[in-house]
């Protein structure tokens, strides 16, 4: 039982009742229950967005066909669980092939439910706007959000909403400049074509200007075969087949002075390493040029480049004037404003 004591953050969500079906996202899906929890007081029951065993996986790659079926099931038990319970609202990140039957369900159970639909992808790498009858979930919520800047263009029913970082980023921009720095740059990510390119690139580039960089590419040993198999040449020597833990991560985000960033070709959202970025205080080189169009886009803290031909003004990396740590993608007002704000007026990204 919550000691309400403990509660420091807004008081709307105590002792309300969250329905969270969502992507099972590194720890951020944790992260945002026990945030709900420990500091809203809230009481949260969590499903993944799809059954996470190894006879999905098997489903998926060897008969995916019958997919859609086994996602049906997957709900169906779901819904056995939570059917004897009341819920305030009800939060969707993505919502993969989650059938239209089962809001309605829900919606018919809790009448006075709030629905919310959060979008972390974008619809081009994961469709979910005019999707097939069955699956068309969009129109049943409350409130639409995406964290995607074209997508809001595009499409009106949706909100705009940036992602967050975590309170671990949080604490690291409080306790202020780090003077170690040991690096000038730091590119972490995992295994995307445009990613492993722009990897050598931005080694060729730091040597060219003796700049000094930290790297950890993540690319699963399956994946490596594959690519292999496929005829793609990569560089062993420059991949890590084991994830970067959560501690080195933010040690050596502390420890650099600035971020890459090479988005995902099929998103214009920020990326987490961007937001990490901005709440730790860091600069952000980046490929997405949607960025330039939120306000809080800041020539001095973020350049926006071309993969294919790296300019950086020098200034950019060697200035080492204090930077303002963004506080609007706070953990805590994600939640504010997907769970108080979008009720009355969605915030909308600069123009």
């Amino acid at each position: 039982m919550l000691n309400h004591t403990e509660v420091t953050a807004r008081p709307e969500l105590r002792n309300k009742n969250i329905l969270y079906i969502g992507v099972k996202f590194y720890y951020y899906h944790q992260q945002l229950i026990d945030k709900l929890e420990s500091s809203y007081g809230a009481r949260v029951d969590y499903f993944p967005e799809r059954d996470t065993s190894i006879l999905y996986g098997i489903i998926n790659r060897l008969s995916p066909s019958n997919l859609e079926a086994y996602q049906e099931l997957h709900y169906k038990r779901v819904l056995r669980q939570i059917m004897e319970k009341e819920y305030d609202y009800f939060l969707v990140i993505r919502g993969f092939k989650m059938p239209v039957w089962f809001v309605k369900k829900l919606k018919e159970l809790n009448p006075s439910l709030k629905l919310i639909n959060y979008q972390w992808d974008s619809n081009a790498n994961s469709p979910f706007i005019n999707t097939s009858t069955h699956y068309n979930i969009l129109p049943e919520f409350d409130v639409t959000l995406s964290f995607d800047y074209k997508d809001v263009s595009d499409y009106p029913q949706l909100g705009y909403s940036p992602t967050f970082y975590t309170d671990e980023i949080k604490a690291l921009g409080q306790q202020g400049e780090n003077n170690k720095q040991e690096y000038d740059l730091f590119y972490f990510g995992s295994y995307l074509p445009e990613r492993y390119a722009g990897l050598q690139k931005f080694i060729a580039y730091a040597k060219a200007n003796n700049y000094s960089l930290k790297s950890h590419f993540y690319m699963p040993i399956r994946y490596y075969i594959i690519e292999r198999l496929k005829g793609v040449k990569i560089d062993w020597k420059l991949i890590k087949l084991t994830k970067m833990s959560r501690e080195d991560y933010i040690a050596n985000l502390a420890n650099a002075k600035t971020i890459i960033d090479v988005s995902n070709a099929k998103q214009s959202g920020m990326a987490m390493r961007v937001l990490d970025a901005l709440g730790a205080g860091k600069k952000v080189i980046t490929t997405n040029k949607w960025v330039a169009q939120d306000s809080i886009f800041d020539p001095r803290q973020i350049a926006i480049i071309d993969i294919e031909n790296i300019s950086l003004d020098k200034n950019f990396i060697e200035d080492n004037s204090p930077l303002p740590r963004k506080k609007e993608f706070t953990m805590d007002r994600w939640i504010e404003r997907i769970f108080l704000e979008s009720f009355s007026k969605v915030k909308q990204p600069a123009q």
